[in-house]
């Protein structure tokens, strides 16, 4: 009876009351100490550091709210040596006060590799090992041999290059080919409407030669498409194996690409007077 009793008397919800009451307030202290901690809502977001230098980050980050680590270097000739590439989180990403910032940079020597062997390879081959091994086509050159489209010479800077020779990752190598054995000519793709990546592509595997690139209204690899070329594509007439192909490009954003190709589409003559405009205005 005497425990009942106590349970049911003031006293005991007095203290029970006290009790729940200073939990609470131990629990809300607790939020609050662990949000200090943390810096509960004071994300901001993450700039982009692409093309940045390694070296100017801090300018960036003058009050050193986050934290750069550098966790690898690639070698990369569209951007200065030790400029950032990438990064992780991603640019516009939110994070808080010491938040660490992972960034891949251009290393300051390109890598060297070994030349593979090519010779025997066809064309088509020839290109895609270059890429595998980080190195670029420099040119096609092309002579009277049976083994057409087969690469005969592997040439560095003018010389021939042995297999297995060290060079530097990116450099431009020139490939030798076999034409066959007749004078015969090619004709130029289309490459109207084509991105820069997919008009190259187009223009090697035609064993033809990639010309100067005009982009007017800058180099966007997203966007810039081709909208006039030299020679023109889908004529009669032919071009000697290895011919040069001139591309201007400019961004879809501001061109209207699908008035362009409704020319081509209906009107062969609008589209070549179109061109001449292009390449000779004024004339």
């Amino acid at each position: 009876m005497g425990i009942i009793k106590f349970l049911t008397s003031k006293a005991f919800f007095k203290h029970l009351a006290i009790a729940i009451l200073v939990m609470v307030l131990l629990f809300w202290i607790t939020i609050k100490a662990i949000d200090v901690y943390t810096n509960h809502g004071e994300a901001i977001g993450i700039p982009n550091l692409t093309g940045v230098e390694i070296s100017q980050v801090d300018r960036m980050n003058p009050d050193g709210y986050f934290d750069f680590v550098v966790i690898d270097s690639v070698y990369d000739d569209h951007f200065d040596k030790g400029a950032i590439v990438l990064q992780d989180p991603a640019p516009g990403s939110k994070a808080k006060r010491g938040r660490k910032i992972y960034v891949t940079i251009v290393a300051s020597q390109p890598e060297m590799i070994w030349m593979p062997d090519l010779v025997d390879l066809t064309l088509r081959q020839a290109v895609t090992e270059l890429r595998a091994s980080g190195l670029k086509l420099e040119t096609l050159s092309f002579v009277r041999n049976f083994a057409k489209y087969a690469v005969l010479t592997q040439k560095f800077e003018g010389d021939t290059i042995i297999p297995g020779t060290e060079i530097l990752k990116g450099s431009f190598i020139e490939l030798v080919l076999g034409k066959g054995l007749n004078d015969e000519k090619l004709s130029v793709p289309f490459l109207i409407g084509k991105t820069e990546t997919e008009a190259k592509n187009i223009i090697t595997s035609s064993a033809l030669n990639i010309g100067f690139l005009n982009f007017q209204d800058g180099r966007d690899k997203s966007h810039s498409r081709v909208y006039a070329q030299q020679p023109a594509g889908d004529r009669d007439d032919r071009v000697e194996y290895g011919a040069v192909v001139d591309l201007w490009l400019r961004s879809d954003l501001y061109f209207n690409f699908d008035s362009l190709m409704r020319v081509y589409e209906s009107d062969n003559l609008g589209a070549d007077t179109l061109i001449n405009n292009i390449l000779e205005p004024g004339k």
